[in-house]
């Protein structure tokens, strides 16, 4: 981002995030959930973009299997390692198809403990891509590294991953390969709408809902955080197992003039349409193992002893 001091302080201080760690320029966020950190913001001098999108392994056997999936498809990527990131870890990074960075980490830091979670947000809820070819992208997921399609709704599809969350990944069929929105998880429906007045109040309108979705019935509020980057405070998403019954854009379809499942979500601001092919991928950022040595590995072992 231009300006990564405003941006963490709105993190901390509006969208309630806690800084972990300071690295070279970059900041790192945690939630209340036990994950290192879940949003790392870096300076750029150019436009800003998304430079990668962590998933987690359960552990290294798993990584080394998705490995040996994604390189099969003849896309970039690296050989799993020790990590020099901060957080530490055992990973790889790789590119799809058209580009974007990925990474798949496990035995990162964990943190001990969390914190009262009832006006913090708890994780990444889901990461939504805009992708003019999502059939492509969502055959890649499936494919290399074992999403399943949960849902098809509108121009959304849904993606699950090994979770009880309904999906991790949403993919919207759009004329850009942009970021549409970074979800986050909240402890409920009062959280979501406290979020909200905290936004409002520190000159951050809603730029569409609040409501509730048909698909995943999540709850859901919309806002453009600093530098017009896409954010969505959501709760009481869909708890699915390997039972749940896949569904169409038909079955979902909303009446005419009916944009969530209560009826009062008004349409999308000017704004928020607006803003959906302002975020693109860094182009090369996939690399996150180490190439000559690793400046966290003697603090991530010391962290795993301890």
């Amino acid at each position: 981002m231009a300006d990564p001091e405003r941006a963490a302080r709105f993190y901390v201080d509006v969208w309630k995030l806690r800084v972990v760690a300071r690295d070279h320029g970059s900041i790192y966020l945690r939630g209340t959930c036990d994950a290192h950190h879940i949003l790392a913001i870096h300076p750029a001098k150019g436009p800003g973009a998304v430079r990668r999108t962590v998933m987690d392994a359960a552990n290294r056997d798993m990584v080394d299997a998705l490995h040996a999936r994604v390189a099969a498809t003849g896309v970039a990527v690296e050989d799993p390692d020790l990590l020099d990131r901060v957080g530490g870890g055992y990973g790889f990074g790789f590119e799809d198809p058209e580009g974007r960075a990925f990474a798949v980490v496990t035995d990162d830091i964990r943190h001990k403990s969390g914190f009262d979670s009832s006006d913090h947000p708890i994780k990444i809820a889901h990461i939504n891509f805009n992708d003019p070819q999502p059939e492509s992208l969502v055959s890649f997921l499936v494919d290399a590294l074992g999403f399943r399609v949960s849902d098809r709704a509108g121009r959304q599809i849904f993606l699950n991953c090994a979770s009880p969350d309904h999906s991790s990944i949403v993919v919207c069929g759009a004329p850009w390969r942009t970021l549409n929105h970074l979800s986050f998880e909240m402890k409920d429906l009062d959280a979501v709408m406290r979020g909200a007045g905290r936004m409002i109040d520190a000159g951050y309108p809603i730029e569409w809902g609040p409501g509730r979705h048909g698909c995943a019935h999540n709850t859901f509020a919309y806002f453009a955080g600093p530098e017009e980057w896409p954010l969505e405070y959501t709760s009481d998403v869909d708890q699915i197992d390997d039972s749940y019954e896949y569904h169409g854009p038909e079955y979902w379809a909303w009446p005419p003039g009916r944009l969530d499942h209560w009826g009062v979500t008004p349409p999308h601001t000017a704004r928020w349409k607006r803003l959906q092919d302002l975020y693109a991928f860094a182009k090369d950022a996939y690399r996150i193992a180490p190439r000559s040595g690793n400046r966290f590995a003697e603090k991530y072992d010391a962290k795993i002893k301890n």
